[in-house]
């Protein structure tokens, strides 16, 4: 699948909202007047006050054509999104995108698909729910804590809120499922396609189980990269076709192609 990063442009934007979720998640809203991301793809972000040379890697968590913005569900997991989450309202912010492939690439016209996103994980699929909005999407968040109240499940969820079914679950078992999101996953065979996005432990996971059942399964890729258009090669993954750049010919696979045995 030809990858749409031939639309990428790299354009100075401004950051009209810092939207703390947690203590440790945020969204962050930007203008964005160049080609309209579809979901799935992400955006190499870089603030123009940033102590880091590369950009980060973030995927699209809610595009709004009308407003001309985007907003990206983060996760602090080092200094880089450490420093994003610093940012502030008037910052300007380098974004160089849309890159990558998108859900709908894989998706039947009809039938029904399975999201399984876990933690920020949840925003590309999120994104997909948003874009196809008379789809039967069956949505399954999993996080690590559950949400303290409604305001930041509905900031958390974005449009999955929307999926004709809602599944959530925590590991601390606070107002959600107790347990990890895989195991909520009962039947993955009453779906045509299931698509995830979050932590690889959680993607192999659920890699294996829809092996088993013979379900279609695509899962979104991370690895770090330097430039997120394919020519540094930085970001390869090991599959079955030899190594592939996650950013290029990714970051969605299918795992019938990801080597997971490691």
């Amino acid at each position: 699948m030809m990858s749409a990063s031939n639309n990428a442009k790299a354009i100075m934007c401004e950051l009209t909202a810092n939207h703390p979720v947690d203590g440790n998640s945020f969204v962050l809203h930007c203008t964005w007047t160049g080609h309209a991301p579809k979901a799935g793809q992400f955006f190499m972000i870089k603030p123009a006050r940033f102590s880091f040379f590369l950009p980060r890697p973030i995927g699209v968590f809610e595009f709004n054509p009308v407003q001309n913005m985007v907003k990206f569900l983060i996760t602090r997991h080092g200094k880089g999104t450490e420093e994003l989450s610093q940012t502030q309202a008037g910052d300007k912010m380098q974004l160089i995108g849309p890159l990558g492939n998108a859900w709908a690439d894989f998706l039947p016209d009809n039938g029904s698909a399975a999201l399984v996103g876990g933690g920020a994980g949840v925003a590309p699929l999120s994104a997909l729910v948003a874009e196809k909005p008379d789809y039967n999407f069956h949505f399954y968040a999993g996080f690590k804590t559950g949400f303290r109240d409604k305001e930041q499940e509905d900031v958390m969820l974005g449009a999955g809120k929307n999926a004709k079914k809602i599944v959530v679950s925590a590991e601390d078992g606070i107002n959600a499922l107790n347990g990890r999101i895989v195991d909520f996953l009962f039947e993955p065979e009453n779906y045509d396609v299931v698509f995830s996005c979050g932590p690889f432990e959680m993607l192999k996971a659920l890699m294996i189980k829809c092996k088993k059942r013979n379900v279609p399964c695509f899962v979104s890729m991370e690895s770090r990269m330097a430039c997120g258009v394919g020519a540094c090669l930085g970001c390869t993954i090991r599959t079955v076709k030899g190594n592939r750049r996650c950013c290029a010919d990714g970051p969605i696979f299918s795992s019938e192609d990801i080597i997971i045995d490691e």
